[in-house]
């Protein structure tokens, strides 16, 4: 009997990302179509806060969006696949940190294609494909960057312990929440992206963390603690001290 179990990464991540993909579709084009009248209250939401912008918050809404521009989110998940491979020497937490930037970008590449809902009819303060509004891309970005990176922290954390990784899982883990809602702002503020948009963006980047944390980050740990405890027993041995050879008996005169 074949061995199927190294093939249920590869199956489990490619099976969630087509039903996320088709959920997204689906729920873009009702919205489209006129669903329920989402559309027209998204963009009555988007006219009502085009109409309050301030000089201060489109300066501030600004550099929010860029904790999730495109360019952030490459370098700095170039910047964490190299820095846990040297901490880690495994492959799991640099894979992961990867999968989730790249499986991220391409689910929403195909839902905003086949959706192809515009943007909203108000002045944008951003440049961007006029076409390319449902999800939001740097909402979900900004979940799967900042959540995969406290997943990672947390996990050193509570596995290897160390001052460092604590304070830094500390940190970081409030920002798994902040972080995305500020992008969300952001983004619906400059006139990018209706309400449902952001929605979309957010259920897409959770879903996705949530699911590479499950099947690629969280295995890092049994790994490294296996590797430990096949280690264990060589080590003790090697610390137990040796009897001292008997003395040779002597020889009869």
């Amino acid at each position: 009997m074949r061995d199927t179990s190294k093939l249920r990464i590869p199956v489990g991540l490619v099976t969630v990302a087509a039903v996320l993909g088709a959920v997204l579709v689906a729920a873009g084009r009702l919205i489209v179509d006129g669903f329920a009248g989402i559309d027209g209250a998204d963009a009555t939401a988007a006219r009502e806060l085009a109409a309050r912008r301030d000089g201060w918050l489109v300066d501030l809404t600004w550099a929010g969006t860029y904790l999730s521009d495109t360019y952030v989110v490459i370098v700095a998940t170039a910047v964490i696949a190299v820095a846990t491979v040297w901490a880690t020497r495994q492959w799991w937490l640099p894979g992961g940190a990867i999968l989730l930037t790249a499986g991220e970008t391409a689910i929403y590449e195909v839902s905003n294609s086949l959706v192809d809902r515009p943007r909203p009819h108000v002045a944008r303060l951003d440049p961007g494909d006029p076409m390319a509004s449902f999800p939001s891309g740097h909402t979900a970005a900004a979940v799967c960057l900042y959540g995969g990176l406290a997943c990672i922290l947390i996990g050193l954390a509570r596995h290897r312990g160390g001052r460092i990784p604590m304070v830094s899982a500390a940190v970081v883990a409030p920002l798994v929440v902040i972080v995305p809602l500020v992008v969300a702002f952001c983004r619906s503020y400059r006139g990018m992206h209706y309400a449902s948009d952001v929605v979309a963006g957010l259920f897409l980047g959770w879903c996705w963390l949530l699911t590479v944390n499950r099947l690629v980050l969280s295995r890092a740990w049994p790994a490294r603690e296996a590797r430990a405890a096949r280690a264990a027993p060589a080590a003790q041995a090697a610390a137990i001290p040796r009897p001292a050879d008997p003395a040779p008996a002597k020889g009869r005169p």
